[in-house]
C-alpha cells in the first residue's frame, strides 16, 4: 500500500489546520499520530475523580473527572506535544433516544463520562437521567456537502459528539491552558479531536480549556457558560428591542426593490376576457390550471402571470417595465414567512394593540411581550439575555406549573368547552373536563429561523441543551404550548395533539383584501400527549408527510368536524373557526400596518397564497362563577409557509388551483373561499 506522505496530509488538512488555528509545529507530528491512530495522551496525563461534598454533612453530593498533567512537563514549543482525543457517541438529534436504547453499553460508558452511578435505574430511566446532563459535554461539528449546484447549492449536517474519557475530562476555565479541535481526517473518513498546550504545563497542573472559545461577543459569553458556570439572571429585563428596528428587519435579508406608481388599470385588464398567458415553475399549477382564461407559457418575458417556487426580489422593475403582470409574491412578505420576524411582528406594540396581550408579560409585571394568538418568542441570536432571564424567571416561580390536581374546573357541564363527551371522558374530573397534562411548563420548542416542514426543531425544558444547540444555526425559542386541544384517535385509542392548516389568499395590502379557504386541513400525531419525553417525534410532532417511519393519519376536515363535536359536545367547530379567522385578520392586519421593511409592502401587481399552520390551545377564562366557563380555545399561530404545497389539495380538489386563479386574478367570488375582509 502506499504510503500517505506529510505533504499529501497537508494538502487536505490545511485548511481544517488552519481554522482550528493548530500551530504549523504540530502538523507532522499530528499527521503521524493519525496515520498510525496513537492516542498517546495516557502517556503524559492522569484521570482523576474530584468529589464534591456538602460543607455541613461531609457527604458526596457530585462528582467530576479531571485531567492532570503526570509527566515531567508538556511544553507548547516541543511538536510532539498534540494529542488525539476519540470521539465517544456522535449523533444527531433525529433519533437520540432510539440509538441510546439499542445500545446498552454506550450509555454506561457515558454515565462514567459524567460520573454518574446509577445501577439500580432502569434503562429508559438511565437515558432521562443521561440526556439532562450530557449537555455540558456536547460539541458540535458540521459538514457541508455540493449536491445541485443550481438548486442546492450546500447541503449542511450538524453532527453532535462526546469526547472520550479523557477529552470529557478537561475542564472549563476563562484561562485555559490548552484548545481542543475537531480534525475530519480524509484517509478513514472518522472525525477526531485533538488537543494542544497553549502554555507550558508543569506536572501536577489541570488540564482546562475554554468551552466558549469561539464566542467573540462578550455580551454573549456569560450566557453560553452556564451548562459550566451557574449565574442567576432573573432580576434583568426580558423586553424586547432590537427586534423592533429597522436594522433587525434589514439585518441578512435579501434586498428587494419597491414598485412605483405606474399608471396602468391592471384590474380591467385582467378582467377584460383576453387570454392571461401563466408562466410557472411549479409541475402542480402546470397539470391542474385548466380554466378559460388561463393559458400557460415557457416563456416568462411574454406572460401576464408569474407564479414561482423561489423568492422574487425586484419589484421596481415589475412596476415600470412589465406594468400588466402579476407575480405571486408582495414585496417584504417574509415578515411573515420567516420566523424570526413572523416572531418580531407578533410582539411588536401593534400586534398587541390589535390582538391584545397573550398575558406573558416582563419582570415588571406590565410590559406584554407577545399577542394574544403567537406564543411567547425570544430570537436567540438578538435576545439571548433576555431569554435567558425570562427561563430562570419562570424557573424560579414554576411557569404555568398548575398540576392537574390543583386545577379549579367550572361546574357548568352542559357549556364549558372543555367537557368530553361521554365515551371520551379522561381523568378522575366527575364532570368530564379534559385533564390539564401534568408536567414541568417552562418548555420550549427551538426552531431556525428558515427551515420548513418540521427540520431542525427541537422541543425541551432544558436551558443547558438550549445553550448549547444555539451553536448550530440562528434560531428562535418559542413557548411550547403545554396545554394543546387533543383530538381523539379511534385507531389508537387516545388523545393526540393535531395541528390545522388554512390556506389564505391575499389580493391587496392596501385596501385590505383577504380570503380563507373552506377546506383545512389536518396533521397529527401518532402516539398520545403528554409533557414528557420531548425528543420523542410521533409524541410531540405533526408533520408525517416526509417521514418513510411514520403513519400519516388523514382526516377530511368535514369527518373532523362532527368527529370534534362529538369528542367536546359544547363546541360548535364554526365557533372556532370564528376564532382562527380572526387571528388571521389581525396577523395580516398587523402585517401591512407598516410599510417595509417592517411590513408588508403593497403593490398593485403581486397576489400570494399562504399556508398558514396554526395549533389550538386551553385558555383559561378568568375567575370562576356560577355561569363562566373555565376555559376557552385560543388559535397560536405555529408558521406562514410561502408557496405550500398542496398535493394533497389537488388530489382531492381537482379544481383548487382553478379557484385560486379565479379569485386571484379575475377578482371572481368563489364559493369554496370565504372573504375574510
Amino acid at each position: 500500500m502506499t504510503s500517505y506522505t506529510f505533504n499529501e496530509f497537508v494538502t487536505d488538512h490545511k485548511s481544517q489546520l488552519l481554522r482550528a488555528d493548530v500551530p504549523d509545529i504540530y502538523w507532522q507530528s499530528l499527521h503521524e499520530k493519525l496515520s498510525a491512530k496513537l492516542f498517546d495522551a495516557g502517556d503524559y496525563f492522569v484521570l482523576s475523580q474530584i468529589h464534591y461534598t456538602d460543607s455541613e454533612t461531609g457527604e458526596i453530593i457530585d462528582k467530576d473527572w479531571d485531567l492532570t498533567v503526570s509527566a515531567a512537563g508538556v511544553s507548547c514549543s516541543n511538536p510532539n506535544n498534540i494529542f488525539l482525543v476519540d470521539h465517544a457517541w456522535t449523533f444527531q438529534l433525529t433519533n437520540i433516544r432510539g440509538m441510546l436504547q439499542a445500545n446498552p453499553a454506550l450509555v454506561a460508558r457515558l454515565l462514567n463520562i459524567l460520573s454518574v452511578t446509577e445501577d439500580d435505574l432502569s434503562l429508559d430511566e438511565q437515558i432521562g437521567l443521561l440526556l439532562r446532563r450530557i449537555w455540558k459535554y456536547v460539541k458540535l461539528y458540521q459538514l457541508s456537502t455540493v449536491f445541485n449546484p443550481e438548486s442546492h447549492p450546500i447541503v449542511r449536517e450538524d453532527f453532535w459528539y462526546v469526547l472520550d474519557e479523557v477529552g470529557s475530562s478537561i475542564q472549563h476555565s476563562d484561562k485555559p491552558n490548552v484548545r481542543i479541535a475537531p480534525i475530519l481526517y480524509t484517509q478513514d473518513g472518522l472525525c477526531y479531536s485533538v488537543f494542544w498546550p497553549i502554555t507550558d504545563l508543569k506536572q501536577g497542573d489541570s488540564v482546562t480549556v475554554d468551552q466558549v472559545a469561539h464566542v467573540t461577543d462578550p455580551d454573549r459569553r456569560p450566557y453560553l457558560l452556564l451548562p459550566w458556570v451557574e449565574q442567576d439572571f432573573s432580576d434583568q429585563s426580558s423586553a424586547h428591542n432590537f427586534i423592533f428596528s429597522n436594522a433587525f428587519f434589514e439585518s441578512h435579508r435579501s434586498i428587494e426593490t419597491q414598485p412605483l406608481e405606474v399608471d396602468f388599470d391592471l384590474r380591467s385588464h385582467a378582467t377584460s376576457g383576453c387570454v392571461l398567458k401563466v408562466y410557472t415553475d411549479l409541475s402542480l399549477i402546470r397539470e391542474n390550471l385548466t380554466n378559460q382564461p388561463f393559458t400557460l407559457t415557457d416563456k416568462m418575458n411574454e406572460a401576464d402571470i408569474v407564479w414561482l417556487n423561489y423568492h422574487y426580489h425586484d419589484f421596481r422593475k415589475l412596476s415600470t417595465e412589465t406594468p400588466h403582470r402579476f407575480v405571486n409574491q408582495f414585496p417584504s412578505e417574509a415578515v411573515l414567512t420567516v420566523k424570526d420576524l413572523l416572531a418580531a411582528l407578533s410582539a411588536s406594540p401593534k400586534a398587541i394593540e390589535i390582538a391584545g396581550s397573550s398575558g406573558d408579560v416582563d419582570i415588571d409585571g406590565k410590559t406584554a411581550l407577545t399577542c394574544a394568538w403567537y406564543p411567547l418568542t425570544f430570537n436567540l441570536v438578538y435576545e439571548l439575555a433576555q431569554f435567558v432571564a425570562f427561563f430562570q424567571r419562570q424557573e424560579c416561580v414554576g411557569y404555568g406549573s398548575s398540576q392537574q390536581g390543583e386545577v379549579h374546573f367550572c361546574s357548568n357541564s352542559s357549556q364549558c368547552w372543555r367537557i368530553c363527551g361521554p365515551d371520551f371522558k379522561l381523568g378522575t374530573d366527575p364532570l368530564g373536563h379534559a385533564p390539564v397534562p401534568e408536567g414541568n411548563k417552562n418548555v420550549w420548542i427551538v426552531k431556525p429561523w428558515n427551515l420548513g416542514r418540521g427540520l431542525g426543531i427541537f422541543i425541551t425544558d432544558n436551558l443547558s441543551q438550549i445553550l448549547r444547540l444555539v451553536d448550530s444555526v440562528p434560531q428562535i425559542a418559542s413557548c411550547y404550548l403545554t396545554d394543546p386541544v387533543l383530538y381523539y384517535r379511534e385507531d389508537i385509542k387516545n388523545w393526540v395533539k393535531f395541528d390545522v392548516r388554512y390556506v389564505v389568499l391575499l389580493r391587496s395590502v392596501r385596501p385590505l383584501e383577504l380570503f380563507a379557504h373552506k377546506v383545512f386541513w389536518l396533521r397529527f400525531a401518532n402516539k398520545p400527549f403528554s409533557l414528557e419525553d420531548y425528543d420523542d417525534y410521533s409524541k410531540h410532532f405533526t408533520v408525517m408527510n416526509y417521514r418513510e417511519e411514520d403513519e400519516l393519519k388523514q382526516v377530511h376536515h368535514t369527518d373532523f368536524i362532527s368527529q370534534f363535536e362529538r369528542q367536546y359536545p359544547n363546541i360548535r367547530w364554526q365557533d372556532v373557526e370564528a376564532k382562527i379567522h380572526q387571528v388571521l385578520v389581525e396577523m395580516f392586519e398587523v402585517a401591512s400596518s407598516e410599510p417595509p421593511p417592517r411590513g408588508l409592502g403593497a403593490c398593485r401587481q403581486s397576489r400570494a397564497m399562504y399556508a398558514v399552520d396554526l395549533l389550538l390551545e386551553w385558555k383559561r377564562c378568568g375567575p370562576i362563577t356560577t355561569t363562566s366557563s373555565c376555559f376557552t380555545i385560543q388559535p397560536q399561530v405555529c408558521e406562514v409557509n410561502f408557496s405550500p404545497d398542496c398535493t394533497r389539495a389537488c388530489k382531492f380538489y381537482p379544481h383548487f388551483y382553478n379557484e385560486v386563479f379565479d379569485c386571484l386574478f379575475l377578482q371572481k367570488e368563489v364559493d369554496s373561499l370565504q372573504r375574510l375582509i
